[in-house]
């Protein structure tokens, strides 16, 4: 089983800016039929997985899973590779040693940045350039345009924008400064037809 790579993630990402942020059995359902071909699992657990990982492959969609939030995965190296067993393409996660395992495992690695105050801002971007992450998700999502011209004057991204992301006009904005994607719940934004520019 062929996990994808990088740049067929991003092109997943242009055809599609919006990944589904699944939470749910039924959320898991909803996305396999949605427009969205990037499926973000944020919670769940390990049983639940597998099988929806050959479903969602097998529709042309690709699995990030959030390895921080998923009951039943070891937030370790074994962890990682039972994700790469099971045909998930990439990781979620805030943490930089998990990064590294699903760097090593030939998995996409998304790094979360929260940034709740300003002080997170550089200490967040000083741990991941150390990380070295093929992604960065901007939490909250919709503050993206606010802070992008600090972000790509000190990470080379990409950038996702995640969280509070419940429109199409959102997801134009983040688009407009710079997010190759947004990740959103809102099922709407995973049945859109086009998304301005």
């Amino acid at each position: 089983m062929d996990i994808m790579t990088k740049l067929e993630f991003l092109q997943l990402a242009q055809r599609y800016p919006v990944a589904a942020a699944i939470k749910s059995s039924e959320d898991m359902q909803i996305a396999l039929t949605s427009n969205a071909l990037l499926l973000f699992i944020l919670k769940g657990d390990a049983f639940e997985l597998a099988p929806f990982v050959a479903q969602a492959h097998k529709s042309g969609k690709g699995i990030i899973v959030h390895v921080d939030l998923v009951a039943g995965v070891g937030k370790d190296r074994a962890g990682i590779q039972y994700l790469r067993q099971i045909g998930v393409d990439g990781i979620i996660t805030s943490r930089s040693q998990l990064v590294s395992a699903g760097k090593a495992e030939g998995l996409i690695t998304i790094q979360r940045l929260l940034l709740a105050e300003d002080s997170a801002l550089d200490s967040g971007v000083r741990t991941i350039a150390r990380a070295a992450p093929d992604i960065v998700e901007v939490l909250p999502g919709t503050i993206f345009p606010d802070v992008a011209t600090i972000l790509q004057s000190l990470l080379p991204g990409p950038f996702i924008a995640g969280g509070f992301i419940r429109t199409a006009a959102d997801v134009t904005r983040v688009r407009a400064a710079g997010c190759i994607l947004s990740s959103s719940s809102t099922y709407e934004l995973w049945q859109q037809t086009s998304f301005p520019r």
